[in-house]
């Protein structure tokens, strides 16, 4: 039985687990390669760290796995977009990075210490700006997105202001998986 990308998109926000499905192996059309599933799309950083030299990320930057600030006055947090599957179970993920408040920044913060980490279920969804541009797609830095903290060890999940940016209509209305298996290989160098 097939899940509407709306019931999944909701299951991931709350932490409801499905139950478990059987293997998702598959072999890529592409690579000719088995597969158990499709990798994230990940950035080590924001936009602004990626194009920094190294000096200035040295000088300017404080970034870790999960957070970053830079120059002090601009805060980022590592979270994960995702868009779900149209024709079968899964989503094709990306690891990216939104900007939020200082305010926000500071309540999200102490989270991340695992005697708080129950404290993120009463952090409301957050106001940013997406903080990366995805190869493939129109500009992606700066469109409008809530950040929504999770708990369980995840990252928090973004979810974009509804747009008809494609990216934002992948997100709602979910992708074909070929059409997710030749993005990962059009952009990871697979």
């Amino acid at each position: 039985m097939t899940t509407s990308p709306v019931r999944r998109f909701l299951d991931r926000l709350t932490g409801r687990r499905p139950a478990p499905a059987a293997p998702k192996g598959w072999v890529c059309a592409v690579c000719g390669q088995t597969h158990d599933d499709l990798p994230a799309v990940g950035f080590l950083g924001p936009l602004a760290w990626e194009v920094a030299s190294e000096q200035e990320r040295a000088d300017d930057f404080d970034l870790t796995t999960d957070t970053c600030i830079w120059k002090d006055e601009h805060h980022f947090v590592r979270g994960v977009l995702e868009l779900p599957l149209t024709d079968r179970e899964g989503v094709l993920s990306f690891g990216v990075w939104t900007s939020l408040s200082r305010d926000s920044f500071f309540r999200y913060l102490p989270t991340f210490e695992e005697e708080n980490e129950g404290d993120r279920i009463e952090l409301p969804p957050m106001f940013g700006w997406f903080s990366n541009s995805l190869p493939g797609y129109p500009e992606t830095l700066s469109l409008k997105c809530m950040v929504h903290a999770r708990t369980g060890g995840l990252r928090p999940l973004i979810e974009l202001e509804e747009t008809d940016h494609p990216l934002s209509v992948g997100q709602r209305q979910g992708i074909p998986f070929r059409e997710a298996v030749a993005y990962v290989h059009a952009h990871l160098d697979l």
